[in-house]
């Protein structure tokens, strides 16, 4: 059946609202993610789409890339690095997780371009992860595999054997808990503890009183 005008006129109505709602949600995951590099003094290095490939360049791409490949902030990774006293570097990537409906589907095959397979929206969620080291920088495969990140997600951090083994750690929760500056220093604190618990010796340069 063919959709009516009207229907057609809703649809994207409710397009423009998404838009604007998706740079109201970016423009705040921008500003924590990089409240929380300064908290910790350290230097933004960079980041990557982990989800798709990079927004195409101008005068570049194909119309046969994938959707994803425009919403680059679908799962993002961005990079921080510090020298600490002792002399090593320090070593943080903020994982921004939109949507983790793919990584905790049921549906085992699920591929990233079919968001119907994908776990519903009300039992997805979206999260903001850590990952922490010293010196030594993993391999960072795992965020490509499907059950790795699932595990992840789920746990609140868990990384896979050979990541620990090589002196990472992982923290992953809720995206609210970075929807205030306070809720944010919280998290930072715990955040702090974890690392230190492990001998990663980061504090808050940041923080007042």
């Amino acid at each position: 059946m063919n959709k009516t005008p009207l229907t057609i006129d809703e649809a994207l109505l409710d397009v423009r609202k998404a838009y604007r709602l998706l740079h109201d949600y970016q423009r705040m995951a921008l500003d924590a993610v990089g409240y929380i590099g300064k908290q910790l003094g350290l230097t933004y290095s960079g980041g990557w789409p982990q989800f798709s490939d990079p927004a195409p360049r101008p005068g570049k791409g194909g119309l046969d890339f994938w959707a994803w490949d425009w919403l680059n902030m679908m799962f993002y990774e961005f990079h921080f690095t510090g020298d600490l006293k002792d002399g090593d570097v320090m070593h943080l990537s903020v994982l921004l997780i939109s949507d983790s409906g793919y990584f905790c589907s049921e549906h085992e095959e699920v591929e990233a371009t079919e968001v119907s397979d994908f776990l519903v929206p009300e039992r997805s969620t979206t999260a903001i992860g850590f990952v922490l080291s010293r010196e030594n920088w993993p391999d960072t495969g795992y965020l490509h595999s499907k059950s790795a990140m699932r595990e992840f997600i789920e746990t609140g951090g868990s990384l896979p054997a050979e990541v620990t083994a090589q002196g990472a750690i992982g923290k992953c929760c809720n995206f609210s808990r970075i929807a205030s500056e306070e809720d944010t220093d919280v998290l930072l604190d715990e955040l702090v503890l974890v690392a230190n618990a492990k001998r990663i010796p980061i504090e808050r340069v940041g923080k007042v009183g």
